[in-house]
């Protein structure tokens, strides 16, 4: 109109568009309100880089003990890929073992090893400080990756356990050769999670470890993590935004700040701990056990001979005061016997053990 007053019309084409742009329909999507790409949402798969990132710290201690050389598993990447692209990425010669999860979430795992990488923590497990990959992979060194794994993974659900307050138990770790891609035991499904670490042993291995596991295992695991799972993460946050959005202007928000977790505690209740460290303690090496009538006893003299419960070559077992704790194997060093610890019985089979 001429006066410069606004038509009817044009007042209610006004409001229409007011209306669009509370209601959202007007408006450019938000980075959250964008869906994800692919069957994991970036906050998904974050949450699985950090979830295994602290797993493997928790457990990098342990696996230097095995090893006898400082071991770091870390800057865990996820990807999703699917069968065939992870097929012809992987075109050498590997060493798999694949172990599953079972109890408060169930999966597939398949850990994959360069055979150099695997050569080298057989060695160092073996014994062979030089860590100098074997020429084949016996059946003592297959023995050695698949007890190494089992420690990493048991280690990575008691982590993951505490963080779901689930209990997650393992299966029995089952190795093979892969001569190429195509020999791969991936897990069930055309599209798989790859987690790919960055493994370094100390003057010996700088080199990649390939963890792969099957898309219900990591939606799983990034629900369990605190983050949106699957692909509905950015759907998520878009319904919890909206509402804010209609309301107009947002009141300034500051996060929670908490006192550190120690702050306030007595000195003495922190320091206990170190009243332990001198008690004294029987560590017991057992070769075996039998039972006896107490005829035979009494019948026992110089040259009898006792059969034993275990085999030749058999593990010994560790005890301490009477609790079994580890198991490990005879070794005589100078004139002496000793004992090369093999396997830590976990604190759960410890707790187990313990009669009331």
């Amino acid at each position: 109109m001429g006066d410069g007053s606004l038509s009817q019309d044009e007042i209610d084409a006004l409001l229409q568009g007011a209306d669009d742009m509370l209601s959202g329909s007007g408006a450019a999507p938000s980075a959250e309100a964008t869906p994800s790409s692919g069957p994991l949402s970036p906050v998904a798969r974050d949450n699985i880089a950090d979830l295994f990132s602290g797993a493997m710290a928790s457990v990098s201690p342990a696996l230097s003990g095995y090893l006898g050389k400082n071991i770091t598993i870390s800057n865990a990447m996820v990807e999703v890929k699917t069968a065939d692209a992870l097929r012809s990425e992987h075109n050498k010669q590997y060493v798999q073992i694949a172990m599953n999860f079972t109890g408060g979430v169930t999966g597939s795992n398949l850990i994959v090893f360069s055979m150099n990488d695997a050569g080298v923590i057989s060695s160092l497990m073996m014994g062979d400080d030089s860590g100098t990959p074997p020429s084949e992979l016996t059946d003592a060194h297959q023995s050695t990756l698949q007890e190494f794994v089992s420690q990493m993974l048991s280690s990575t659900a008691t982590h993951i356990s505490e963080n779901m307050g689930r209990s997650i138990n393992t299966t029995v770790p089952e190795l093979s050769v892969a001569g190429n891609g195509q020999d791969l035991s991936l897990p069930q499904g055309n599209e798989l999670v790859r987690i790919t670490y960055n493994l370094n042993i100390e003057g010996l291995v700088n080199s990649r470890l390939y963890h792969v596991m099957d898309l219900g295992l990591a939606r799983e695991l990034a629900g369990s993590s605190g983050g949106a799972g699957g692909g509905g993460g950015g759907e998520q946050m878009q319904q919890m935004q909206e509402p804010s959005q209609q309301r107009g202007p947002q009141v300034g928000i500051s996060p929670v700040k908490f006192p550190p977790l120690g702050e306030g505690m007595p000195a003495a209740a922190s320091g206990n701990i170190n009243l332990l460290l001198d008690v004294p303690m029987t560590l017991t090496v057992e070769l075996g056990r039998t039972r006896q009538l107490v005829k035979d006893i009494l019948g026992l003299g110089e040259g009898s001979i006792i059969e034993l419960d275990k085999l030749a070559g058999e593990p010994v077992d560790l005890l301490v005061n009477g609790k079994l704790i580890a198991k490990g194997e005879v070794v005589v060093i100078d004139e002496n016997f000793g004992v090369r610890v093999t396997d830590i019985v976990s604190p759960a089979e410890r707790l187990n053990k313990i009669q009331v």
